[in-house]
């Protein structure tokens, strides 16, 4: 009941005193333009906290109320009136003053001071009994001389103030000059102190009521008075003294006699006085008090619900006193208070939301009246009331029986049609929306995903199915990676529903292929129904509606499926993000291959979802793109569950539940692939066929893992049955736990089948040609070509300018130009075939050198049925 339940914006506000301007012309004239500017312009936090408004000096503000001499026959109708506040904070001010323009060396003076007695007179009548104080401000040219030294001013001020009948200290003087704003500051300053000084008066004068009160038939006036004296000290910015009086007014509050027709009433009227001690608490910074306070104010109003046949009015209070908290609690955190991870807003606003969650149960319980409100009910005058939180059809009654027993009926059954209007999900949802924010700030992931998945919860209430599906999305890669396996069941089965509702195909399908895994906690039938829902969807039929969803909703998603299904669909599905009914390993047999061997690899599937199911295409990508064509797999022969399980015996795509599946693949590697790695990148496979209907690509990166956090799934610790169709063989189990991947197979060089030998007889002397010879003989079982030799001093680098050797080939011969390294070109080698090549080194320095020889040739090798040219390189 949003009506009963709302702050109004007066106790919200931070009450400050109300100083009512007179005789400013701010329409035409200039000088007054500016004045008034000067008043309400840049109102800094160091300047004092008044309100100011520009009225007519004729004005009629509310009439004074006569000074009651006795209670005794007295009888309250209420705690207090609904216009109070809004009376002492824009309508009844402190201080009026009057502006007017006149000079101390006005010729006219006699006529001005008449006329400006006569305004004052004017705003006095006008004020009809108030005891608001008066003061007169006289707006002047020329800057006033220091008091005492002009006579004649002192003289007219004297005069002017027994005219206008008020003291000196009343009447100010303001000069209109280029310190416009410093005087002004001095003048509200002024206002200031008269307008603590009204504030003050009028706290005594309620206070003094209390001699005149007795607590049998006051009770209500105590709360009442003890209100209004803390509400003017706070308008006097007396916060301590104001906190005693609402501490006062709360402990009257709960000595008060409840029964069920005063009780909202009552709880209304104690939000307002804990709001106010929990905000003066946490503005006088003892975040405790105002902690305390909460607690002692839940404690003892949440188990007094008032009419049951009301219920939900008090779940909607004590919503609304969690929320109100939680915000006071967030604002004094932004001026600097510190929150701790177990004590912070968030867990006020999550409170609240269940609260509201909790109304709006009770709503479906009691509010059974079909139907819309009439319009001439009980709860007309709702806006209207006298006093804060009564009924409208009894207003001003304390009595414990209602004087009109229909129309407390009637009232009782109107608010229940009014309560079933309401759209609680709006009203919960943004509850949730600042706890999550709460519980982000204060690192509280596990508490956030909670609250997000209820806020999906609401979403989906609240027939916004996609906000729905966007949330739970969020989280359910935490559930799956924590392996809150009986959570993600649940969260699954809302998404599903919302995937449905909104006819989007990817979400739909990847929901669908976890909860029809091993590790969903779905039953049989209900996999069963999934899966053939994938069947459908995959053949651009229909699927079928999901169970306990509304008709008109269903009719919504069929028009909505329509218009998806009515062009192919291919999307792809990261299966690293799931768990799915599919898992999938890779491997690369062995390590290391050479370049003129076939690279073979391995991928390994298994599928736990109830009936047998074939896919249309598997493929392996590599790192080298070169590759990504050569270990693909086709199944034409649809996605739908085949007519027997024998056609498995084939190398098809036909899977049965909990029976891994492993297909081979081999390529030859490429020349740019000798000396680095290949890398297995991704595993695709394809569900479903794009030209006659729709596919999925469900992609794993690398060898194949899933949310889970491994390849094996064993992450999660539920056995595969009772969820299973039937339970995996031993054997089957075994086979895939003993399948290991291996990501990746290092491409070597093939080994060279030439023979090279070096013969020589050491040491060499000084300027002797020493003679180096060298016999080669093909060993490779085909003709090797391109052959050449390369000879070189090994330290060459190392002594560029002076390697203090000489190399030649074939002959002993020196022209005095220093040669270190030589390259000849061979002849082609048949099988067997030798050849013996020769040359000299003339070294002109003592110390060891170091020869460097290398052959480079070309051999044609047969792989299989493919034909390889191979370039080695043997040192």
């Amino acid at each position: 009941m949003s009506w009963a339940n709302e702050l109004p914006s007066e106790l919200l506000c931070r009450p400050t005193g109300l100083v009512v301007l007179t005789g400013l012309d701010i329409t035409y004239n200039a000088i007054h333009k500016s004045i008034w500017d000067s008043f309400c312009n840049n109102r800094r936090s160091d300047r004092v906290p008044l309100k100011f408004n520009v009225m007519e000096a004729d004005h009629v503000y509310p009439k004074s109320k006569s000074k009651r001499t006795s209670y005794q026959w007295y009888i309250p109708k209420g705690i207090l009136k609904r216009s109070w506040m809004k009376k002492h904070l824009n309508e009844v001010p402190a201080v009026v003053v009057v502006f007017f323009d006149l000079d101390w060396d006005e010729n006219l003076w006699k006529e001005k001071q008449m006329e400006c007695a006569t305004r004052v007179e004017i705003v006095r009548n006008s004020l009809q009994g108030q005891g608001t104080k008066v003061s007169v401000v006289l707006i002047q040219k020329n800057t006033p001389l220091p008091p005492g030294e002009d006579l004649i001013a002192s003289e007219r001020a004297a005069s002017l103030c027994s005219m206008c009948d008020i003291s000196a200290k009343s009447l100010y003087v303001l000069p209109h000059t280029d310190h416009l704003i410093g005087y002004t500051i001095r003048l509200e300053n002024a206002f200031y102190e008269q307008s603590q000084s009204y504030y003050h008066t009028e706290a005594r004068k309620v206070k003094s009521h209390k001699d005149f009160l007795n607590k049998t038939t006051h009770q209500l006036l105590y709360v009442r008075h003890q209100f209004k004296i803390a509400f003017f000290n706070e308008l006097k910015q007396d916060t301590h003294t104001s906190l005693k009086h609402y501490k006062q007014a709360y402990g009257y509050m709960l000595d008060l006699r409840m029964y069920d027709t005063n009780m909202l009433e009552i709880k209304t009227m104690a939000g307002f006085l804990n709001y106010k001690l929990c905000r003066l608490s946490f503005q006088h910074n003892t975040p405790l008090d105002a902690i305390a306070q909460f607690r002692k104010h839940i404690d003892f109003f949440k188990s007094r619900t008032g009419t049951p046949e009301l219920a939900f009015e008090n779940s909607a209070w004590m919503s609304k006193q969690f929320q109100v908290f939680g915000d006071l609690f967030d604002e004094a955190i932004k001026l600097g208070l510190t929150a701790l991870q177990t004590q912070h807003p968030g867990f006020y606003y999550q409170q609240a939301a269940n609260h509201s969650i909790t109304r709006k149960q009770l709503c479906q319980a009691l509010c059974t009246h079909t139907g819309d409100l009439p319009q001439n009910t009980v709860l007309d005058g709702l806006d209207n009331l006298e006093y804060f939180g009564q009924r409208p059809w009894r207003q001003g009654h304390q009595s414990i029986d209602p004087p009109d027993a229909q129309k407390e009926r009637d009232g009782i059954i109107a608010l229940q049609i009014r309560e079933k209007q309401e759209d609680h999900c709006w009203i919960i949802i943004p509850l949730l929306s600042s706890a999550v924010a709460q519980f982000k700030k204060y690192k509280s992931p596990r508490m956030k995903r909670h609250l997000m998945v209820q806020m999906g919860e609401e979403y989906f209430h609240a027939k916004d199915y996609g906000k729905a599906l966007m949330l739970l999305n969020k989280v359910m890669w935490d559930y799956r990676t924590e392996r809150w396996s009986p959570i993600l069941t649940s969260i699954l089965n809302l998404s599903l529903k919302c995937a449905y509702l909104t006819a989007r195909i990817q979400d739909y399908i990847s929901t669908c292929m976890e909860l029809i895994g091993q590790y969903s906690q779905c039953s049989i039938e209900d996999k069963s129904r999934i899966e053939k829902n994938i069947f459908k969807v995959m053949s651009n039929e229909l699927p079928d509606p999901e169970p306990g969803l509304e008709q008109t909703a269903v009719e919504s998603a069929k028009t909505q499926w329509l218009t998806a299904k009515s062009s192919p669909n291919l999307f792809t599905i990261e299966m690293s993000t799931l768990v799915s009914f599919i898992e999938c390993k890779a491997r690369f047999i062995g390590d290391t291959t050479s370049a003129d061997s076939k690279v073979k690899l391995e991928v390994c599937l298994r599928v736990s979802c109830p009936q047998p199911i074939r896919f249309s295409k598997l493929s392996v990508l590599f790192n080298n793109q070169i590759h990504n064509s050569k270990c693909e797999m086709s199944d034409g022969r649809g996605i739908t569950a085949a007519s027997s399980p024998l056609e498995a015996d084939g190398a098809d795509l036909y899977l049965l539940p909990g029976k891994p599946r492993t297909y081979s693949f081999s390529f030859l590697p490429s020349a740019e692939d000798v000396g680095r790695q290949i890398e297995i990148s991704s595993v695709a496979l394809e569900l479903g066929n794009s030209d006659n209907g729709c596919c999925a690509v469900l992609r794993w990166v690398g060898t194949g893992a899933d949310a889970s956090g491994s390849t094996s799934n064993t992450m999660f610790k539920q056995p595969i049955t009772p969820f299973s169709v039937t339970p995996a063989k031993t054997t089957d189990i075994e086979k895939w736990l003993q399948f290991k991947t291996n990501p990746v197979i290092k491409v070597v060089s093939r080994k060279a089948k030439l023979d090279m030998t070096l013969i020589h007889q050491a040491p060499s002397l000084l300027n002797e040609f020493y003679q180096v010879q060298i016999v080669i003989q093909n060993k490779e079982d085909s003709k090797i070509t391109d052959v050449s030799l390369y000879i070189a001093l090994q330290n060459e680098e190392e002594y560029p300018q002076d390697p203090g050797a000489h190399i030649s080939i074939d002959k002993a011969s020196f022209n005095g130009k220093m040669q270190v390294n030589e390259e000849l070109v061979l002849p082609d080698l048949e099988p067997g075939q030798k050849l013996e090549k020769c040359f000299f080194m003339k070294c002109f320095q003592p110390g060891a050198r170091s020869i460097l020889t290398k052959v480079k040739y070309t051999v044609s090798v047969t792989v299989g049925i493919q034909s390889l040219t191979c370039f080695i390189v043997i040192i």
